[in-house]
């Protein structure tokens, strides 16, 4: 009897230890995630000041910029203007064998103000105008070049312009130019918004951490904390 009663002693210290670690491990668990969700809620109240003072930035200047009137806006347009070619795009059309390229295959799409640099890879290629929108004085470039030569003109007036190359016309060298204000120009980086801001992203990584942590501890618990005999 006294062996049984030490043993069952020993094994009720056992189990309270265990369960005192659980709990400890527990509590533990418990703060991460409280610092975790607290720095996450204190990082999204200093992001909302951050865009409250950016708010009050942006309409300070707004009224500074009404304050100004029509005749900054004017001058803005007259500098634009008088900048022309240097502020636009600049892209590159390559006249090859028997294609421009882009222009052939299918039409090359710019916004108004880009610049298209006409860049002879081969040789016997002009650009001999078909079509383009009555407000536009594009010549083209009759004379016949060959490889290393180098054209450009600045498409301002919106529309479609058609050309060819007199000597390769039969062999289907005709492009087509679209000046579309909504267009862009290919290759540049775009700005991908974040789905999800930071906050949130923090508290859903707090939460999925605190919920694997309950998961453990349970697992610990109906594993190593029963109170069957052992």
């Amino acid at each position: 009897m006294p062996d049984r009663d030490g043993q069952s002693t020993l094994s009720t210290q056992r189990i309270s230890n265990r369960r005192d670690v659980l709990s400890a491990v527990g509590v533990a668990f418990i703060s991460i995630g409280s610092a975790s969700l607290g720095g996450a809620q204190e990082d999204g109240e200093q992001e909302d000041g951050e865009q409250e003072d950016g708010e009050q930035e942006d309409g300070e200047q707004e009224d500074g910029a009404q304050e100004n009137g029509e005749q900054e806006d004017d001058e803005q347009e007259d500098d634009e203007q008088e900048d022309g070619e240097q502020n636009g795009d600049t892209v590159t059309v390559d006249l090859v064998d028997y294609a421009y390229e882009p222009g052939t295959d299918s039409p090359l799409e710019i916004p108004p103000g880009t610049t298209v640099e006409f860049v002879w890879i081969t040789d016997q290629h002009n650009i001999a105008i078909d079509s383009q929108p009555e407000e536009s004085d594009w010549d083209g470039h009759e004379p016949i070049e060959n490889a290393g030569f180098e054209y450009d003109h600045t498409f301002e007036v919106e529309g479609e312009y058609e050309f060819h190359c007199t000597p390769h016309l039969s062999l289907g060298m005709v492009g087509t130019i679209v000046v579309d204000p909504d267009a862009t120009i290919g290759g540049e980086d775009s700005v991908v918004p974040d789905l999800v801001p930071a906050p949130a992203m923090t508290l859903v990584i707090v939460t999925v951490v605190s919920l694997l942590a309950v998961v453990g501890l349970s697992y610990i618990f109906l594993k190593y904390g029963g109170s069957s005999g052992e």
